[in-house]
C-alpha cells in the first residue's frame, strides 16, 4: 500500500509546488497546470510499468500475449478476446516479445488518454487526479487491460456527446468496442443522459433496480447458458460488499443538489454529466447483487472524474444559498459574497477528497484489482 499512498501524498506536493491557489480553483497558469498533469502522470506510468505480477488478470495477459505472439497472424482470434484487441497485441509482438514491455504500452496509451481528458476538460486538475486514483481507475488499468483500452478510447466521445454529433460520438464508441463489447453500453447512455435531472430521473432508475432485484438471477443464468457459459455459477455472478455502492449513491445525490451550481460552471453538460452518475450509481448498487455488472458502470463513472471538479467549480461562482434567499434576486453585492463562496468550495472539495479517500483506502483493504500490496521487478 505505501507505494500507492506515497505516490498520492506525492500528488498533493507537487499541487502545492506547480498549482498553489490552483488547488481551491481553476485559476491555475496552463503550463503548469500541464507540467504537473505530465509530473504526476508520469509517477504513474512508472508505477505500472514496473510493476510485477499484480493485478488479477496480469497473468493471462501476459500468457496470451506470448501465444498470440508465436501464432503470428494466421489467425485473428483468441479465447473470448475482442479482435481489436488481439490485432493490437499481435502488432507489438512484431516488435518485441518482452511482457514488461507489451504492459507497458498499454499503461502508456491508457495513461496518455486520461492525461489528456482531465488536463483538457477538468475545472481542476488536481482534484480530478486525486479522484482517478480513490475511485480505484488507475489501478483498473493495471488489470483490465482490455477494458483499459476500451474506457482510454471512449474518452474522446466526451466532446461528441456534449455537443450531441450522434455519428462521431459512435464512431468512437464502436473503436472502444473493439477492445472490449462493454463499452457499447454507451449508445444507450447517449440518449439517458438527455433527461433532465430530478425526480422524474429517481423514479426511472428506482424502478430499475426494483426490476432487476426480481429478476436478475433469472436473466442472468438465461445469458450464461448462451454467452460466456465459463461465468455460470461463478464468483462474477455473486454480490460484491455494498459499500461500493455508498459513495456513487452519495455523490450522485450531491450532483442532483448542486445541479443549480452544475449549470452555472458548464452549463447544460453539468446535466449530462449528472446523468452519467446516476447510471454509475445505479450499475454500483447492481453489482452488490451481481458483481459482473461492475464491468458496465466504469465507462460512467469515469466522469466523476470531471464532474466533482465541475461542481466545486459551480459552488465558488455561485455558492451555496441558504433555503431562504433560493429563487430570489439577490441584490447583494457579488464581490462581497466571492470569498464566503470560496470557503464553501474548499469545504466541498475537502468532503469530495475525504469520502473519495475513504473509499480508496477501503478499496486497498479489499485489494481491489489485486494490485495489493505493489510489487516490482526489482524486488528480490
Amino acid at each position: 500500500m505505501a507505494a500507492y499512498l506515497i505516490h498520492e501524498a506525492l500528488v498533493c506536493v507537487w499541487g502545492a509546488v506547480f498549482l498553489k491557489k490552483g488547488l481551491w480553483d481553476n485559476q491555475a497558469d496552463r503550463q503548469k497546470k500541464a507540467l504537473f498533469t505530465a509530473v504526476c502522470f508520469g509517477q504513474m506510468f512508472l508505477l505500472s510499468c514496473f510493476r510485477s505480477q499484480i493485478g488479477f488478470d496480469y497473468f493471462m495477459y501476459s500468457k496470451g500475449f506470448l501465444l498470440m505472439d508465436m501464432e503470428g497472424f494466421s489467425s485473428l482470434s483468441y479465447l473470448d478476446w475482442e479482435v481489436g484487441f488481439v490485432v493490437f497485441t499481435k502488432v507489438i509482438g512484431l516488435f518485441t516479445n518482452n511482457i514488461l514491455v507489451y504492459h507497458g504500452i498499454i499503461s502508456a496509451l491508457c495513461l496518455f488518454a486520461w492525461a489528456y481528458f482531465i488536463f483538457r476538460y477538468s475545472k481542476n486538475v488536481w482534484l480530478s487526479i486525486i479522484l482517478f486514483q480513490n475511485l480505484y481507475f488507475f489501478y483498473l488499468n493495471m488489470n483490465f487491460l482490455r477494458q483499459a483500452l476500451a474506457i482510454s478510447i471512449s474518452l474522446f466521445a466526451w466532446p461528441f456527446l456534449k455537443e450531441r454529433k450522434f455519428w462521431k460520438f459512435l464512431a468512437i464508441v464502436i473503436a472502444a468496442s473493439l477492445f472490449h463489447t462493454t463499452a457499447l453500453i454507451l449508445i444507450p447512455l447517449y440518449f439517458l443522459v438527455r433527461f433532465t435531472p430530478g425526480a422524474g430521473l429517481c423514479l426511472l432508475y428506482g424502478y430499475g433496480l426494483l426490476f432487476f432485484y426480481i429478476s436478475s438471477e433469472g436473466i442472468l443464468n438465461l445469458l450464461t447458458m448462451v454467452f460466456h457459459e465459463e461465468y455460470a455459477n461463478s464468483v462474477f455472478l455473486q454480490g460484491m460488499s455494498p459499500l461500493y455502492g455508498v459513495l456513487p449513491v452519495l455523490l450522485a445525490g450531491a450532483a442532483l443538489f448542486f445541479r443549480g451550481q452544475l449549470l452555472q460552471a458548464v452549463g447544460k453538460e453539468g446535466d449530462y454529466l449528472t446523468g452519467m452518475l446516476f447510471f454509475s450509481a445505479f450499475c454500483m448498487v447492481m453489482m452488490t447483487r451481481h458483481a459482473i455488472l461492475e464491468r458496465l458502470s466504469y465507462y460512467s463513472w469515469a466522469y466523476a472524474v470531471i464532474a466533482l471538479p465541475c461542481l466545486v467549480e459551480g459552488v465558488r461562482t455561485s455558492g451555496i444559498k441558504p433555503l431562504f434567499l433560493r429563487g430570489t434576486k439577490a441584490g447583494m453585492n457579488q464581490g462581497l459574497l466571492q470569498p464566503h463562496y470560496q470557503k464553501q468550495a474548499v469545504a466541498v472539495l475537502l468532503g469530495i477528497v475525504g469520502l473519495s479517500m475513504l473509499y480508496h483506502i477501503f478499496g486497498m483493504l479489499e485489494n481491489v484489482h489485486g494490485v495489493f500490496p505493489y510489487q516490482w521487478i526489482f524486488a528480490g
